[in-house]
């Protein structure tokens, strides 16, 4: 018996038929027959009209096989059916022309976005031309480094960083004074004399006592009027005042205070010989022949002396008891003169 192997078999889809059918059953192309062997190659087929057809060995008829989804793909035969039919539309002879189409289209996209620099990976992060002009208005000095160098600039000009020496920095004038020449007076303290220059007043005592220990700026704290500008020096108890800067102002006034631990040994007096330390009783005997008023500042008991012509000295005491002691001599204020 005949096996679906040995049935003639449609050259367009490869389905067997018997060989009494003039069109494959399942994708309707006109015939040619093909006889395959098993294991050997095709043979010639035989006419299909007329008595020929006797010459073909009967096989039982083969049921068409089921209906299934051609997965196969036209390979692009398509010569013309030889009794001169025309073949029946195949789904597959589509793919032939719609997949190169398809192919080309996608192309033509690609291109056009290499070509406007959407898929150019070196020009994607590039700012287009057209937003680069609003930029240009910006000032060049906004950026933070040039704001922050003009700032710094502006704070060094406006505050000048020699305006109050340091210690270090005030140099000694003319020759060095003894210590107990150095008297605490109402005008002055020993040859100089309130009124002079700062320069060389300040030098003269650095001359004689050596390098002060502080620098600073003096106000109504240190007997300035409200609205002056002034600077002190001071060497431990001593405390030169000035009016104006050290470069250019006066030698206005001093306070000399008692220290619990000096570091340097002054023992300044008065001319008349009242120390810091003394007791009030020394201190009513020494002037007993001016005018001592005793008063209290701020809870501060401090004693005043003067004479007809007006304040000479002052300075606070423990107490105005005779065994109160005197903690410190001042000069008059420079804005009481």
């Amino acid at each position: 018996m005949a096996t679906s192997t040995h049935l003639p078999l449609c050259i367009y889809c490869g389905t067997p038929r018997p060989a009494d059918e003039t069109r494959c059953p399942h994708c309707g192309r006109p015939w040619i027959d093909i006889r395959v062997g098993a294991g050997s190659a095709a043979a010639p087929a035989v006419a299909t009209t007329g008595d020929a057809a006797a010459e073909v060995p009967e096989t039982p008829a083969i049921p068409p096989p089921p209906p299934a989804v051609d997965t196969s793909v036209d390979t692009g035969n398509d010569a013309p059916p030889v009794d001169g039919s025309e073949p029946a539309e195949d789904p597959g002879h589509r793919l032939t022309w719609i997949i190169p189409a398809l192919i080309a289209v996608v192309a033509v996209v690609v291109f056009a976005l290499f070509k406007f620099g959407v898929l150019d990976g070196g020009t994607v992060t590039a700012a287009p031309p057209t937003t680069a002009a609003p930029s240009s208005t910006v000032p060049p000095t906004t950026t933070p480094e040039e704001t922050t160098t003009t700032s710094a600039a502006t704070t060094t000009t406006t505050v000048p960083p020699t305006t109050i020496p340091s210690p270090g920095d005030l140099a000694p004038v003319g020759d060095p004074i003894p210590l107990d020449a150095l008297t605490l007076r109402s005008a002055g303290i020993g040859p100089i004399d309130f009124g002079g220059s700062a320069t060389e007043a300040i030098g003269r005592l650095v001359s004689s006592i050596g390098e002060p220990s502080e620098t600073g700026a003096a106000n109504e704290d240190l007997g300035l009027c409200e609205d002056d500008d002034g600077r002190f020096v001071r060497w431990d108890g001593l405390t030169a005042i000035v009016s104006g800067t050290l470069d250019t102002g006066t030698f206005v006034g001093y306070r000399y205070d008692e220290i619990p631990v000096p570091t340097m040994q002054l023992d300044l007096a008065t001319p008349s010989g009242l120390r810091v330390g003394d007791s009030v009783a020394r201190l009513n005997e020494i002037y007993a022949a001016y005018q001592i008023d005793y008063l209290s500042t701020a809870g501060t008991d401090v004693f005043r002396l003067s004479d007809d012509t007006g304040p000479l000295l002052w300075g606070p005491v423990s107490s105005p008891e005779s065994t109160g002691r005197v903690e410190g001599i001042y000069a008059p204020d420079a804005c009481s003169n």
